[in-house]
């Protein structure tokens, strides 16, 4: 490359052009090195050509200044060329030589001509001068344009040799290419994050213009970057305003956090310190959640301050032993930072980021109950104050319990929390109070019950002391001969009323019932034996209080409590008592444990008679020696007696019965065929017997020599009918199934395959064949047996003679010609084609035939073409459009054709394959129906759908929508409606990208005419700041006094408020009809009464003299007060009607008197 510098022809500015010629295979990098070093040598030029700029634009600049100097004092009056005044002069001339005029008014005319002759040449020294400045400025700013050409072919150079260096290319290697981009699009390329992808993926430099992005590098890097942007998607620009502080909570230490924002949502972050500002770019619904992310970090990462008060009792609670609770609250808060006053100064100061410090502020107040409904305050004795707050249990439990606060105060405590709470909570704190003031209670008692409440030891009272805390003292026997003494109990209230409550149910004083029991001296010591064991029993089971008065003969038992208790106490006594007497009982011998019975020389008998305290006799102990040996053995007696009480008597039976049925006995006597098959269970299953024996709790005795099993225990007899049952299921057995003659050849084919697999189909039962009579016989136990013949019947079924034809497609005949014989080989059936050859007739099996028949319909299916039309509505016709191309793709060989005009989709190819495609197409139609949306669209809306985005763009807004979503749009141009036609998920991408889209609105008003210079303001001030404060545009009609308001709906919202509220402050008007004669008396002398009348009034009063009226408008205030002003100076001037039409204009200013009837005069 090399650089040539030009001088210009007309202000000699300096020209940098670069031309680039062919690069030869020789000497490329020592040319492109001399170009690198030609461009440092023309550095200063550079320098200099900017320089130059920057005084041209100077130049441009006072030209401007001159230019608006010029149009600021242009001439009035209308634009006439010299020559047009000249012949105008001539003209005035002629019509004053043929007129007769006198001196006064030929002088006028003169006068006048002499006028339009100096402002005719005033105008064209206007007009030249101008002229002048126009071309000059034309000059500069083509010599303007040159230099800039120039410095932009340097710096495009420059460019290239940057881009050479730091990719480490040759510059003759380096291409460039501009891309033109959307703005978001170049503000996502421009970031730091994808210029650095680019470079790093594509080996490239992107460089952002001002309506495009320049890419830098190799050939191939450069159509790689190019297709890489081409591939990004819509992109979104979205700006946030920021302060100094929430640029430092985004940027995170050492930019960790903008790091992280951008790699977890795949947007760029641009911080702009100078414009305040940040700038998100990326796609819409990424853009919009990481907004909300950035918006969350500023809102809930602010470092604030908050001071809380509470009252000085809290502190205890707020700090917590050892200070734990402010310190977990300060640890929980996630950063914020807790100081509580010193001293009396009841206030905890809060500081941190906003989350943390509200998370404190509101555990602080959730602790300490500072926005409680009531707060109350309870008085606490001094004698009660160590049992109420103690260690603060009881009023931790209490607090807990109510859901309050509790704080001790000077004197008493605080309870702060809902108003039920907190009068639950005092409620408990008085009762509390109450209960634990000291109190004594006196009770007299029968002497005779003083042993009974102290018990044993005195254990009874001590033990009610001990639970209830309280102290009970007995006053002494009184030696007055009085039968009560005095007992006291001391304590608390509480704990006094539960001892007096334990006293109570011990002594059963306040009993609602009371019976007598009487009791025969002889079985008395049966209550009372063992410091009266037996009935302390009875009193403790049935809650019973039970006195024994002594002094009697024939004692009676004194029951006192509840009817039940009572009750149960009587029925408790009466048992002792049945229990205790003396009876005697029967029951057989047990024989067959007889040994285990007696034992050594009768030891366990006696042992047993010691334990149960009974005398057992045994048949024959009280015979006559000379009488036992005579006679038969069966005609000594086969059971036993017992006696004694009628409790031990009945322990010992119970423990005799469990000794016979322990130690009972059977045999089971086995055929020589049983005792070999249980042999043969043992060897197979050892733990036959032992599961049996731990089943019926039994003990198996297995002779096989003897062929016999003994059977010992309480459950021999159920153990000796599982051990038959289980015989009779074990003996083997075996059947012949009639088997039919197709299937018997199948069994005894010569590779025996079938015969092998029905064989292993039946184990473990074992499988012959019969020839004469044909069947199959089955060999095994009778559960084997009976399932194997199942089995066996149902194969046989399965493979009786069976036949199917199916018909063949002529497209399908040469596959099928091939596979005929593997399949009647693989199957064992007859393949035969029929009909001509459009038919296939399969013989066999009926097992083998319909997987026969499966493969030849799957061959169908696989080669067979078809075509299927399906009739669609409008909608579905353009879903399935949008989604044929990947249909088409993924089932190659299947034509899909959307017939629009038809109304129909035709489906072409293989059978199966088609099947597929017209099911996939059917599930995609189903899941829209269901998910479609339909939403009314305005026309601005719809015009917005039908139109393109821009004028490169051919194709409309809903078809670039429908092929970027896949989803359908239908658009109903009469009802004004929006249906949405797709997946769920794309049609919810639709609706997101349609709101956007749809952001569009429009509004018309009708204003007056004379209202719409108010509307623009002076030279478009008013209508500029509308739009910008909107951000809505503004379109209006002057000739019809439309005004049509467009642009996003919340901003034509804005718009057409801020109209309405200026049609209402500005939108006052007034038109009044005047007089010819009364024009100079509303202007006044060089417009004086006008401007008196605008300043005074504040509204605009325009007089048109050719449609003699005056228009007022402005403020409706000001243009009431203008009508008003300008009725008083108008009642002053002339009154009369309005003039006629041919006398308009006859009459003089007031005061200039008549004119000659042959001189009209000039309207003014």
């Amino acid at each position: 490359d090399r650089l040539r510098r030009q001088r210009g022809p007309a202000d000699g500015s300096t020209r940098l052009e670069l031309s680039q010629r062919p690069r030869g295979m020789n000497g490329a990098s020592s040319h492109g090195h001399a170009a690198q070093l030609n461009l440092r040598q023309q550095a200063p030029d550079l320098d200099k050509a900017t320089a130059q700029a920057e005084a041209l634009k100077e130049q441009l600049l006072v030209l401007d200044a001159k230019k608006d100097r010029l149009l600021k004092s242009r001439p009035s009056g209308a634009k006439r060329n010299m020559h047009e005044v000249e012949a105008l002069i001539r003209a005035k001339q002629h019509e004053m030589e043929r007129s007769t005029l006198t001196i006064k008014e030929e002088k006028a005319r003169l006068q006048e001509m002499k006028r339009m002759k100096d402002d005719a040449k005033k105008a064209m020294e206007w007009e030249n001068e101008f002229d002048d400045i126009k071309n000059k400025r034309a000059q500069i700013a083509e010599s303007l344009r040159a230099v800039f050409a120039d410095i932009g072919t340097v710096r495009d150079e420059q460019s290239r040799q940057d881009t050479a260096a730091e990719l480490e290319v040759p510059v003759e290697d380096v291409v460039e290419a501009r891309t033109p981009v959307s703005e978001g699009l170049r503000e996502l390329l421009s970031s730091a994050r994808w210029k650095k992808k680019l470079r790093t993926e594509c080996a490239v430099i992107v460089r952002a213009t001002k309506n495009s992005v320049k890419i830098s590098g190799l050939s191939d890097a450069v159509e790689a970057a190019s297709r890489v942007i081409a591939e990004i998607g819509p992109v979104v620009v979205r700006r946030i305003g920021i302060d100094d502080a929430q640029v430092a909570l985004l940027i995170g230490r050492k930019g960790a956090t903008i790091e992280q924002l951008q790699g977890d949502s795949g947007c760029s972050i641009e911080v702009r310190r100078k414009e305040k500002q940040v700038v998100l770019v990326g796609d819409e619904a990424a853009v919009a959640s990481l907004a909300a992310q950035i918006n969350e970090l500023f809102t809930t990462q602010r470092r604030v301050d908050a001071t809380i008060k509470f009252d000085p009792e809290q502190k205890g609670t707020l700090l917590g032993k050892g200070g734990a609770t402010i310190q977990r609250i300060q640890s929980e808060s996630g950063g914020a930072m807790l100081e509580i006053g010193k001293g009396s100064d009841p206030t905890v100061r809060i500081s941190g980021p906003y989350v943390a410090v509200e998370a404190a502020r509101t555990e602080i107040c959730r602790l300490l109950k500072l926005d409680a409904e009531s707060v109350r305050s309870v008085d606490v004795p001094e004698e009660v104050t160590g049992a109420l707050f103690g260690r603060g249990e009881k009023l931790r439990a209490l607090a807990a319990a109510h859901g309050v606060n509790i704080d001790r105060t000077e004197g008493g405590a605080k309870v702060r929390g809902s108003r039920k709470a907190v009068e639950a909570a005092v409620s408990e704190l008085l009762a509390v109070v109450e209960a634990n003031r000291r109190v004594e209670e006196h009770l007299e008692i029968e002497s005779y019950h003083v042993g009974m409440m102290l018990g044993k030891g005195g254990a009874t009272v001590q033990s009610i002391q001990r639970e209830t805390g309280t102290t009970i003292a007995v006053a002494n026997k009184p030696a007055d001969g009085k039968t009560t003494q005095t007992l006291t109990v001391r304590g608390t209230k509480a704990a006094v009323d539960n001892a007096m409550a334990a006293l109570e149910a011990v002594l059963q004083y306040k009993a609602e019932a009371a019976e007598v029991v009487s009791v025969d001296a002889g079985l008395m010591f049966l209550f009372l034996g063992n410091g009266g064991e037996e009935l302390n029993r009875i009193r403790a089971e049935t809650g019973a209080a039970i006195d024994v008065p002594r002094d009697q003969q024939k004692l009676e038992f004194r029951i006192r409590g509840t009817v039940a208790a009572v009750e149960a106490a009587k029925q408790a006594i009466a048992r002792a008592l049945d229990a205790n007497k003396r009876c005697a009982e029967s029951i057989t011998l047990p024989w067959h444990c007889i040994d285990l019975l007696l034992g050594p020389n009768a030891d366990r008998l006696r042992e047993l008679e010691a334990k149960h305290q009974v005398q057992i006799e045994l048949p024959g102990a009280n015979l006559p020696s000379d009488t036992v040996c005579s006679g038969s053995f069966l005609a000594i007696a086969t059971s036993m007696s017992i006696r004694g009480r009628r409790k031990h008597v009945e322990a010992a039976m119970q423990e005799l019965s469990a000794l016979s049925r322990s130690h009972q006995c059977d045999e089971l006597e086995l055929s020589l065929d049983d005792s070999t098959l249980l042999a043969q269970l043992c060897l197979h299953d050892d733990g036959l017997l032992t599961r049996l024996e731990a089943e019926f709790g039994v003990t198996l005795d297995f002779e096989p020599m003897r062929d016999r099993v003994t059977l010992r225990g309480e459950g021999c007899i159920s153990a000796r009918m599982a051990l038959q049952a289980l015989l009779a299921q074990e003996r083997p057995q075996e059947v012949a199934i009639a088997c039919p003659g197709p299937q018997m050849e199948l069994l005894l084919a010569s590779d025996g395959q079938i015969l092998a697999q029905l064989a292993q189909l039946v184990a473990p039962a074992m499988l012959a064949v019969q020839e004469f009579p044909p069947a199959i016989m089955v060999t095994g136990s009778a559960a084997i047996v009976a399932e194997a013949r199942t089995k066996c019947g149902t194969w046989l079924e399965e493979h009786a003679d069976s036949s199917q034809q199916v018909g063949i497609p002529p497209e399908v005949q040469p596959a099928l010609a091939s596979r005929m014989r593997p399949l009647a080989a693989e199957y064992r059936v007859s393949l035969e084609m029929v009909d001509g050859g459009t038919a296939l007739l399969i013989t066999g099996p009926s097992a083998m035939v319909m997987p026969a028949l499966a493969e030849v319909r799957a061959l169908i299916e696989e080669h067979a073409t078809e075509e299927v039309a399906i009739e669609l509505e409008d909608p579905e016709l353009t879903l399935a459009h949008l989604h044929a191309r990947s249909m088409r793709a993924a089932h190659a060989g299947v034509t899909i054709d959307v017939l629009r005009e038809e109304g129909r989709l035709v489906l072409m190819g293989r059978r199966r394959r088609v099947a597929v495609v017209r099911d996939e197409l059917q599930t995609l139609l189903d899941e829209a129906g269901g998910c479609a949306h339909t939403q009314p669209i305005t026309g601005a809306q719809l015009e917005r759908l039908v139109r393109p985005q821009s004028r490169q763009e051919e194709q409309p807004l809903y078809r670039k929508l429908q092929d970027s979503t896949q989803c359908a749009l239908h658009l109903d141009r009469v009802a004004l409606t929006l249906t949405v036609f797709g997946r769920h998920v794309a049609v919810s991408r639709a609706l997101k990208s349609l709101e956007t889209a749809l952001d569009v609105g429009e509004e018309s008003r009708q204003v007056p005419l004379s209202v719409i210079p108010i509307i623009i303001g002076r030279g478009g001030s008013t209508i500029k700041r509308l739009q910008q404060d909107s951000g809505a545009t503004f379109d209006i009609n002057r000739n019809t006094g439309s005004v049509r308001v467009y642009g996003k709906q919340e901003a034509v919202s804005t718009a057409v408020r801020l109209l309405d509220g200026l049609l209402a402050e500005q939108g006052g008007v007034h038109e009044r009809p005047i007089l010819a004669r009364q024009v100079p008396l509303i202007i006044g002398r060089g417009g004086s009464t006008i401007k008196s009348l605008q300043a005074e009034s504040g509204a605009t009063i325009v007089v048109s003299k050719e449609e003699n009226c005056v228009r007022i408008r402005g403020p409706r205030h000001a243009v009431d007060k203008a009508v008003e002003l300008l009725a008083n100076l108008l009642d002053g001037g002339p009154r009369g009607a309005a003039p006629t039409a041919g006398a308009a204009g006859s009459e003089p200013p007031p005061g200039c008197g008549s004119a000659p009837p042959s001189m009209p005069v000039s309207g003014l």
